[in-house]
C-alpha cells in the first residue's frame, strides 16, 4: 500500500465574496486571485521566520494578522501591518534565500527565489488595499 502524501497547507488572506463580483484590477500573480491570496504554508513560515529575525514586534503583528478567522484588525494595527509588509518585502529582496535550493524537500518541496516571497507580501498589501478601497475588510486563516 502506498502512503498518501500529506496535503499542502495554505496561508490564506481573503476579501469577502462580494469582492469577486467587482471589476478585476488586472493584477496577475501565481499567489493572487481577485479576492484572495494563497501562500504555501512552508513559504509563509519561512517569511515569518525571517520577519522574527528582522523585527520581532512586526513579526508578532504579522503572525496575529495571519489568523484573524473572522475578526478584524483595528485601523491603526492594519496600517502598521501594511507598512510592515512593505518593509518586509523590500528586506526579503536583499536577504539570503529564505528557501534555498538545498532545502530539505520534506520541509520545502519547492524552493522559491526571494522575489517570489516579496511578491507574496506585495499581493497581501494589494488585497488589503483593494478591500479598503471598497469599504470592506480582509480575513485570514490556514486552509
Amino acid at each position: 500500500m502506498t502512503a498518501k502524501p500529506p496535503s499542502r497547507l495554505w496561508q490564506v488572506f481573503s476579501g469577502p465574496e462580494a469582492l469577486e463580483a467587482l471589476p478585476d484590477d488586472g493584477h496577475r500573480s501565481p499567489w493572487s486571485f481577485p479576492a484572495q491570496v494563497r501562500i504555501p504554508m512552508e513559504h509563509w513560515e519561512a517569511i515569518l521566520g525571517f520577519a522574527r529575525r528582522l523585527d520581532p514586534a512586526g513579526a508578532e503583528l504579522l503572525a496575529h494578522a495571519s489568523f484573524l478567522d473572522g475578526t478584524r484588525l483595528a485601523p491603526c494595527a492594519e496600517a502598521d501591518f501594511l507598512a510592515f509588509l512593505e518593509t518586509l518585502a523590500k528586506a526579503v529582496l536583499e536577504a539570503a534565500p529564505l528557501t534555498p535550493d538545498e532545502s530539505d524537500p520534506a520541509l520545502i518541496p519547492e524552493p522559491m527565489p526571494n522575489t517570489s516571497h516579496a511578491q507574496m507580501l506585495s499581493d497581501i498589501v494589494r488585497l488589503a488595499n483593494r478591500t479598503r478601497k471598497h469599504g470592506m475588510t480582509f480575513d485570514s486563516w490556514v486552509d
